[in-house]
Parts: C-alpha cells; sequence; structure tokens
C-alpha cells in the first residue's frame, strides 16, 4: 500500500504542473533550500527513512545539495523458564542497540522546467557507518550467569545516481518525489564473546567486505527556499 502512495504521487505531481503552464517560471539562482524527506520505511521513533537536507542552485539550472541521514533503534525483552518438577530456572535479558549515519554530497543538473515542475538528474559520492550491539544474560537457578556480547561494526562508501521530481506550491515551498541506485563498497567488523560469571571464556574476530548496486526507496520530500 505505501509503495502505491508513493508511486501514484509523481504523475500527480505531472498533472499539477501542466495545469500551471501559463503561471512565470520560478528562476532558482542564488537560492538556499532546506529539505526534509520520508520514504515507505519512515519510522518516527527510531528516524528510520527520513533524512535532512541543505541545497544551493548557483544557476537557475545547476545546484548542489548535502543529505544528512540517521537511524537508532533499540530494544530490550525479558523471558524466563521453569521447570517446576526440578526446582529449574533461567531467566534471560536481551539488550539490542543500533546507531548509523550517512551523508551524502550532491550535485544537481534540472533536465527539464515546466514552470512551477522541475526535474532533476543529480549524483554524489556518499559515506555512511553504523554500530549494531547485542547482549544477552542467563541468569540460572544454580548461581552461573552467563552472557553473550555481539558487536558489528559497518562502514561503506560509494556512488549514488538519483532522479528527483519538483512541484513548487508557492515561491518559497515545493513538494518532490525522489528514486535513485546506488553502488557501495562495504566492510564489515564483528566481534563475539561468550561470559560466565564475567570471565571471558571465548572470543571470535571477523571481517569481511562486499560491493552492492541497489536501488534506493522512492521517498517524497518538502523544500522551503529562502
Amino acid at each position: 500500500m505505501k509503495k502505491l502512495i508513493f508511486v501514484l504521487f509523481l504523475p500527480l505531481t505531472l498533472i499539477f504542473a501542466q495545469s500551471n503552464e501559463e503561471e512565470k517560471p520560478i528562476d532558482l539562482t542564488g537560492k538556499f533550500a532546506l529539505m526534509f524527506q520520508i520514504d515507505q520505511n519512515f519510522d518516527l521513533n527510531s528516524f528510520q527513512g527520513m533524512s535532512f537536507a541543505g541545497k544551493y542552485f548557483f544557476s537557475d539550472d545547476w545546484g548542489v545539495r548535502l543529505v544528512f541521514e540517521t537511524y537508532y533503534g533499540e530494544s530490550d525483552e525479558n523471558s524466563s523458564y521453569h521447570q517446576h518438577r526440578s526446582g529449574y530456572y533461567q531467566n534471560d535479558r536481551d539488550d539490542r542497540d543500533i546507531v548509523s549515519y550517512k551523508v551524502i554530497p550532491s550535485i544537481m543538473y534540472k533536465f527539464q522546467n515546466n514552470n512551477n515542475f522541475k526535474f532533476y538528474i543529480g549524483a554524489g559520492p556518499f559515506v555512511a557507518y553504523s554500530n549494531n550491539e547485542y547482549a544477552e544474560v542467563m541468569n540460572r537457578s544454580e548461581g552461573e550467569t552467563n552472557k553473550i556480547n555481539e558487536r558489528y561494526k559497518n562502514y561503506a562508501i560509494g556512488f549514488t545516481f538519483f532522479t528527483n521530481v519538483e512541484w513548487f506550491v508557492s515561491d518559497n515551498i515545493s513538494l518532490s518525489a525522489e528514486y535513485g541506485f546506488e553502488y557501495s563498497y562495504l566492510e564489515t567488523e564483528a566481534w563475539n564473546g561468550y561470559f560466565s560469571d564475567d570471565v571471558l571464556m571465548e572470543e571470535r574476530t571477523t571481517n569481511n567486505t562486499k560491493k552492492l548496486f541497489q536501488d534506493l526507496p522512492i521517498s517524497l520530500g518538502v523544500s522551503i527556499y529562502f
């Protein structure tokens, strides 16, 4: 359902833009803008699927943009297991914390202009970092406490390509829809440790790299120009 809404948004912008053909085109030369975008993964609690950006147009056709994305999530889970006949029990507590950042500078070119409707193509590099930590604590009836810790750090660099449709509802406010692709080089550092009564019994460290080419979620945005 969410994807359908995003797909329908693009032709709607075209319809509104074409209905305003007699209006004077808006010149963006020398203008700054603040932009807020969301996609189908949007979650206000964790900031997932949302981004903030600043834009500047040094001509009516060319502009630059700096996008910042962040995500934070945490979860806690408690469970217990009890054998009534033997008296054995075990209490488990799981904690997970995730944080990520992504910065994308890019250049934009106005491919087409139809009064209040503007169509852009753009590209630029990006850098990204994420940290995922997991801890599980197990308390048993024998008095023993075991703990499992996992930590994953991801570093990524790459290049992003995108198209953007922007419709100006006024001289200083616009709505937009965007779709793109990215190519990335990703390196992951993983560490796993097993503790018994706070004594490290086992640990494992792994490193791996991968290259990815993937499409990006369709996003909707609003920009304020000044």
